[in-house]
């Protein structure tokens, strides 16, 4: 995902992908830096500033390469300059972006077994890793415990809005060398339903802070489209099955929708021209990560394809010109 800048501190952050092979790590020993990191970069010469792995040794490919959010925002009272990275293992990291350090880590999945949990450092506890020539159920599975899609933050409710996914995976470890072109996963894997019931996706809304929950939206399938805050208290998102749709920003009731045609994968975005506003999708299924999901829900096999955008516009104001966008 593209890195986030602040021009106060004059420093470029990026959250950065796995190593591999994914699921076996002897022949890559210790913590491997800086994978699975956030770092801070000068931006004029390149320079290191600071890092925070967020997964040391990661043996279940858990990118910390989502976006990175930049917030200004009280933390036990005091003013912080933050930064929120949501981690492909199903957990939020909040750093001081300053100084690297650590504030909080919560969960964005429901079912997470790959650990038991963080202390109050982010350090990991209860390392559930995957073993050679032995399955294991691991959750979430390699789709992550939320995909590539953003989320969103609004400055009008202070809350950051993102998807979850519920699903897990029977893994096998093995060595294995990798070879140009190939994959190099370091084993095999398998999807399975989580332990608490059926599979499936989530939109909610958190605390950036200390991640406490205000409502969840429930979907079938995960929701992979990124999700988009307006200054209207309203939150845009799309799912496999076409709809893009509108919530409440402060309830998660849902207030709209319009079907594409094709599944959301992608980014919407909003503007204004001339002082009306615009909220563009893309629509257009397919990726690694939809490529899996017919191990569970073998209907989305048939999902409609498609790249088309949509432009959605708000009504006229009151003695503006123009046709009517559609």
């Amino acid at each position: 995902m593209t890195g986030s800048y602040d021009a106060d501190l004059n420093a470029v952050y990026w959250g950065v992908g796995n190593p591999a092979a994914d699921f076996y790590g002897d022949q890559r020993r210790g913590d491997n830096l800086y994978t699975d990191s956030i770092i801070a970069l000068d931006p004029d010469t390149g320079n290191l500033k600071w890092h925070y792995q967020e997964i040391p040794h990661d043996v279940w490919d858990f990118d910390a390469a989502y976006e990175c959010v930049l917030l200004d925002l009280p933390v036990r009272g005091q003013m912080r300059k933050v930064l929120l990275n949501v981690n492909k293992g199903g957990y939020a990291f909040v750093v001081d972006r300053v100084t690297g350090g650590f504030i909080s880590g919560w969960p964005v999945a429901r079912n997470l077994t790959w650990i038991s949990g963080l202390d109050d450092y982010g350090r990991l506890l209860g390392r559930n890793e995957p073993e050679v020539g032995k399955s294991k159920l691991i959750c979430p599975s390699i789709g992550g415990g939320r995909s590539w899609n953003q989320g969103t933050f609004s400055p009008r409710t202070g809350w950051f809005y993102t998807t979850g996914i519920e699903w897990c995976q029977d893994v096998t470890a093995r060595k294995e060398e990798g070879k140009e072109g190939k994959d190099f996963f370091g084993g095999i894997f398998r999807l399975k339903a989580p332990p608490d019931g059926n599979p499936g996706g989530h939109l909610d809304a958190y605390d950036p802070i200390t991640g406490k929950k205000f409502w969840t939206y429930e979907s079938k399938y995960p929701l992979l489209a990124s999700v988009l805050a307006t200054g209207g208290d309203v939150i845009f998102t799309g799912d496999p099955e076409g709809r893009f749709f509108a919530l409440n920003a402060r309830t998660g009731e849902r207030l709209w929708d319009f079907q594409t045609g094709s599944g959301n994968r992608g980014s919407p975005i909003t503007y204004s021209v001339k002082g009306r506003q615009y909220v563009a999708t893309p629509s257009g299924w397919g990726s690694a990560v939809a490529g899996i999901l017919p191990q569970l829900w073998p209907e989305t096999e048939t999902f409609n394809g498609g790249s088309t955008l949509y432009v959605f516009a708000l009504p006229k104001p009151p003695g503006a010109s123009g046709s009517t966008a559609k």
